[in-house]
């Protein structure tokens, strides 16, 4: 069924009228609890936190599927989660009270992409956000304070979905996928054969783009990213093409060169089945992992040198999170820590079998 504005907003304001559903268990004084959106076997939408020990501390309904959360600096055990594209949420959410602390709505004839980063410097979220209108993508800043809408700047393309900030706090890295979508045909590709994605740097001092890289082949759309300590950018791929073709699946870049796919043996790319979904970066053992859940793999890579490392079984492995250790999530309801190197083992997961855990996963601060 499609969930339009009209729906969206009538689910938003049953779920407000009885209060959401939450519940919160003893806490613990742990520095992390992890965070990912979920679905249960009813096909109902949750946002939870788990404990290092693999206990649900925390469950918030969601009105639609969740995607991507980002920690709020200075808010311990607070995260904004958002909806999966097209999304027509973001809530601010309490998991230690088990409350939604701010709706965030996009403007009429906008939605989310699922993605978002708040700026310290600027005390700002930025949120990539496609007008559907004429199908141009758009990163909006609001107020983080109130979280009204302050500018909005061209992304550079079409479908932005992941961005970052650099550490200047003022830099934002753009994968613009360049996929046309409409909420009328929600998961529907418009524009397969005419598709340009980019990586976009955008000045948020100057609202400009001041650098922008496209790949040889316009059907690797550009989709997730990871930023290491030193501004070296990761970003993930997922191809678009003809199922059979051998297509490289992501690649590194530094601002004022070009960009550089990862290197690893063609059997390799093979393997990950065209599609990549979360990076991680391990700035404290110069390593990246990049999930591919439609191969059942996590992936290692060096981020000295761009090569690859080796793999690490995981049934649907999709999130990644990293505290001092490495984390991911499962589309089967797992949630495992895994090994830094793939000359070791893993321990055994936690198992959430009612639940699914969507593409990505938090490390979210509560100390």
């Amino acid at each position: 069924m499609l969930l339009t504005r009209r729906h969206f907003l009538a689910a938003t304001a049953a779920v407000s009228a009885v209060g959401l559903f939450s519940f919160v268990a003893s806490k613990k004084a742990e520095q992390y609890w992890l965070v990912s959106a979920a679905t249960d076997n009813k096909n109902q939408h949750f946002v939870c936190a788990i404990d290092l020990q693999g206990n649900e501390v925390s469950r918030i309904a969601l009105p639609a599927r969740g995607h991507d959360a980002i920690n709020i600096e200075g808010k311990p055990g607070r995260a904004i989660v958002f909806a999966r594209r097209p999304g027509l949420y973001a809530f601010e959410v309490d998991f230690i009270s088990g409350q939604v602390v701010h709706h965030i709505r996009p403007e009429q004839g906008y939605h989310f992409y699922g993605h978002g980063v708040l700026s310290t410097k600027r005390n700002t979220l930025l949120t990539s956000e496609n007008n559907y209108d004429t199908g141009n993508g758009f990163i909006v800043e609001r107020d983080a304070s109130n979280y009204q809408i302050i500018n909005r700047y061209p992304s550079g393309g079409i479908g932005p979905h992941q961005i970052a900030l650099m550490s200047d706090d003022e830099t934002l890295v753009i994968a613009n996928g360049g996929i046309k979508t409409h909420p009328e045909q929600p998961r529907k590709k418009l524009n397969l054969d005419s598709m340009k994605p980019n990586l976009s740097y955008l000045d948020l001092v100057s609202g400009k783009i001041t650098e922008q890289h496209q790949l040889d082949n316009p059907q690797l759309s550009i989709r997730h990213l990871g930023v290491s300590a030193k501004d070296k950018v990761i970003a993930g791929l997922q191809y678009q093409g003809v199922r059979t073709d051998l297509v490289p699946l992501a690649v590194s870049h530094i601002q004022g060169s070009a960009l550089k796919y990862l290197k690893a043996p063609k059997q390799q790319w093979r393997s990950m089945n065209q599609y990549t979904a979360s990076i991680c970066v391990d700035d404290n053992n110069a390593l990246v992992a990049i999930s591919c859940p439609r191969a059942d793999m996590i992936t290692y890579w060096s981020l000295d040198n761009d090569s690859f490392l080796g793999t690490e079984r995981l049934s649907d492995g999709a999130g990644l999170a990293y505290t001092d250790k490495l984390f991911a999530s499962s589309g089967k309801g797992q949630i495992a820590e895994l090994a830094k190197s793939s000359n070791s083992s893993s321990m055994l997961p936690f198992s959430f079998e009612h639940l699914r855990w969507d593409n990505h996963l938090l490390a979210m601060k509560i100390t």
